[in-house]
């Protein structure tokens, strides 16, 4: 590698090290082959079915850097068409791109990578194709991946086994950073008390107001350490008993165990997008809060209350909603355990509604929208045309596929 791309690249590298709290993403030397042109990474997901988990992967700078971008191999196999789509290149001799992105493409062969992007630039595209619901394809358009609670079990599976394979190479991993929550006075949605996982399906709150204009915040904390892979849970904020935003007038916000929620507007499609972790990660006890002009999901950890996903679900405001002064919503608790009936089902699942003592916790505000900090975009499902060809069921049956992997 020339002087002037080596000096280049470790610049590159000493900035994308820097800026983790965005980026999730850690680069080391060869250090093993002692090739200067190789590279190790780590990337730490903090939205979908790899939220928290840390994949691992390689990079080359090839000779022509930067006017061709970087040859990159993604050895944690994520289930997802575009990143995985070329994981037979991981034995070939000669290094070649394992994911199949525009960005890993020269513009002089057809793709979008530019001289001026960095390796900055490169990773906050590919994480962003990591935690985006919707996936481009080559074909154009774009498609949902869907995380089922099978799927969703065999990806931490293999994150964990690729990560042991290949740690002897890597630096330590670096502390998730996470968002703090501020606790507020709140008014408890639901009593204390104890439910079976589908049995009642669904608890409905009193109705409660957005937009009031007061400091007015209502809350409730479930314990869903009593959640294994078979239970589906949901958290539905909505006008009406619409669950999945099937009727026009429907306004929701929501958010399940899989971490893929959804936002809806009256008189427009249901826009799905991942946030946060999934919600079956062992002893979590969760408060879900709503006041001060958002949805929150908060969640414990070592003695703190972190933002699940590090921003609100939704904010509630007009500019964010639509105006629903006036307009009654509800909060709905959905559960399902799909073992019952199976040889798989032992018995019911308990989740315990905690008592709040009087307290929410909501995200402080930084005056901007949180999500684009992350540079993730949220993709409208009425631009996404194509899919309508390749899943024409999700125009009318939507919640149906949902219903069986985190309605």
């Amino acid at each position: 590698m020339k002087h002037a791309t080596f000096k280049r690249v470790l610049r590159e590298v000493k900035e994308v090290n820097n800026d983790f709290f965005n980026l999730r993403t850690v680069i080391s030397p060869d250090t093993v082959g002692d090739d200067d042109t190789r590279f190790f990474f780590m990337m730490l997901p903090n939205d979908g079915a790899m939220a928290h988990q840390t994949l691992v992967g390689t990079f080359y700078i090839p000779e022509e850097y930067p006017e061709s971008p970087p040859i990159v191999q993604l050895y944690t196999p994520t289930r997802r068409y575009n990143v995985d789509a070329y994981r037979t290149f991981l034995n070939h001799k000669t290094p070649q791109s394992t994911m199949c992105f525009d960005i890993l493409r020269s513009q002089a062969a057809g793709g979008t990578w530019k001289s001026k992007y960095t390796l900055s630039s490169l990773f906050a595209s590919l994480m962003s194709a990591i935690v985006s619901f919707y996936v481009a394809q080559q074909s154009g358009g774009a498609r949902p991946e869907y995380v089922s609670m099978e799927l969703l079990r065999a990806v931490k599976e293999e994150a964990k086994n690729t990560f042991n394979k290949h740690k002897h190479h890597l630096p330590e991993v670096p502390r998730i950073p996470l968002v703090e929550a501020a606790m507020v006075p709140a008014k408890s949605l639901f009593n204390p008390q104890r439910l079976e996982a589908g049995s009642p399906d669904k608890l409905t709150s009193e109705p409660i107001y957005l937009q009031t204009g007061t400091d007015e915040v209502h809350s409730f904390a479930v314990d869903l350490s009593g959640l294994h892979p078979g239970i589906i849970f949901s958290v539905i904020l909505s006008n009406s008993n619409d669950l999945v935003g099937k009727k026009a007038d429907t306004i929701l916000v929501r958010n399940g165990v899989t971490a893929t929620a959804a936002c809806k507007l009256a008189n427009r499609k249901t826009i799905w997008f991942y946030h946060g972790k999934p919600m079956n990660d062992g002893d979590m006890r969760l408060h879900v809060t709503i006041g001060k002009d958002q949805m929150t999901f908060a969640y414990y950890e070592d003695g703190h209350l972190y933002v699940h996903g590090d921003c609100p679900v939704s904010r509630l405001s007009v500019d964010h909603i639509g105006d629903v002064k006036g307009m009654p919503f509800f909060v709905h608790i959905y559960t399902k355990d799909k073992t019952v009936g199976t040889t798989q089902f032992k018995g019911p699942a308990e989740i315990e509604i905690l008592n709040i003592d009087g307290k929410g916790y909501i995200h402080e505000s930084i005056g901007e929208d949180e999500r684009q900090d992350f540079g993730f975009e949220l993709i409208d499902f009425s631009e996404a045309e194509e899919l309508r060809k390749i899943e024409p069921e999700l125009q009318d049956g939507l919640g149906e596929r949902l219903a069986e992997i985190s309605i």
